[in-house]
């Protein structure tokens, strides 16, 4: 057994939260980039608008699992960090939209 949990690809979070039964995918990437592209299913808070205030009316339930995708620059990880410090309890790293393959809504 491995100490290290490995990080799914975009892809892999992207079929996980489709397939969950209380999961939702969280799109960190900005609003233009949101707009340009992204997975059917995502909601889009983008890392400089993630705070308390704007999160809980979005997600009250904090036990939820979130899985976070984001881009090169809008990183995954400071999205998750930022969740958790809101007492999110499942974050799970999504990946990056520039590794995905597949049909993106505009």
């Amino acid at each position: 057994m491995s100490i290290f949990k490995k990080k799914l690809t975009v892809n892999e979070a992207i079929n996980a939260a489709h397939t969950s039964a209380n999961a939702m995918l969280i799109d960190c990437r900005s609003k233009d980039d949101f707009n340009h592209g992204h997975v059917a299913g995502a909601v889009n808070i983008p890392l400089d608008k993630i705070t308390e205030d704007r999160v809980l009316r979005r997600i009250p339930d904090k036990e939820r699992a979130l899985y976070i995708i984001g881009s090169y620059q809008s990183k995954p990880e400071k999205a998750m960090r930022a969740f958790k410090k809101l007492g999110y309890k499942n974050v799970i790293f999504g990946g990056n939209m520039e590794e995905h393959y597949g049909i993106l809504k505009k």
